[in-house]
């Protein structure tokens, strides 16, 4: 695309204005979910930083929307981005969301060849708009009602249990013992998703047990034999609870 990528700490603010200022960048990018346990910036603080310094924006809101108070272009940026799949909508879709302008001349370029879609495809993309906050919010609270159940001591093998916006919405389950790829390996045969489809798409029915992402084996390199993520998807906490402790006596 004869795009130089240039990178800066969204957790400094000063590093931000410094890497404008030496590089002088045409745009920038910025994922409103958290990639690693120690990222703490504020979306709004770094996109007003951006505009401050004359920098047109695009955020990446995937897992963000719906289950936030204001996406990126709600922000201050220039254009919001996000996965309408992994919203329940069809595969291969995606939404664009922000200032008209912008939006204007991506209409512009991307006129035919199935670029735009309508008819059915945005009616499914419609629909999964409005089932997604109801499906979240049902699956949070299965969540919240694992994290209370699993730090109560319901399967003495845990050691505890807390749950990580790690993009999606998961419990992170530490265990007493190093099994954590035991459990991944039974879990599989007892009905968990090994791993995602399309995170949270429609796809996504019984609950996947998933070894913790990469930034986090990085940043504690030990955790990995402990701890798995477990995200319930549409399952409720008596499943989830099941295959757990089948997993662990297997």
């Amino acid at each position: 695309m004869g795009i130089a990528l240039v990178r800066a700490d969204f957790n400094d603010l000063a590093t931000i204005t410094q890497v404008i200022a030496e590089h002088r960048p045409h745009a920038a990018l910025v994922q409103h979910t958290r990639q690693q346990p120690q990222d703490c910036y504020s979306l709004a603080g770094v996109l007003a930083e951006l505009a401050r310094c004359g920098v047109p924006t695009l955020t990446d809101d995937n897992y963000a929307v719906m289950k936030v108070a204001r996406i990126g272009c709600e922000c201050g940026a220039t254009l919001s981005t996000f996965s309408c799949f992994k919203l329940f909508g069809p595969e291969g879709t995606g939404a664009v969301v922000g200032e008209a302008e912008a939006i204007a001349r991506i209409r512009a370029t991307m006129y035919s060849g199935g670029s735009q879609i309508q008819g059915a495809q945005a009616l499914a993309v419609l629909r999964g708009l409005v089932f997604a906050p109801v499906m979240h919010a049902v699956q949070a609270g299965v969540t919240e009602r694992l994290l209370a159940l699993l730090n109560s001591g319901v399967v003495p093998e845990v050691k505890q249990a807390v749950i990580a916006n790690a993009q999606s919405k998961v419990l992170i389950v530490e265990f007493h013992q190093p099994v954590a790829e035991k459990v991944l390996e039974e879990a599989q045969k007892r009905g968990a998703l090994p791993y995602p489809v399309g995170a949270e798409s429609k796809y996504e029915i019984p609950p996947l047990f998933y070894r913790l992402s990469g930034t986090f084996r990085a940043a504690r390199p030990g955790l990995a034999r402990y701890a798995i993520r477990i995200n319930p998807n549409r399952s409720g906490e008596e499943t989830v609870l099941r295959i757990l402790r089948e997993s662990l006596c297997a």
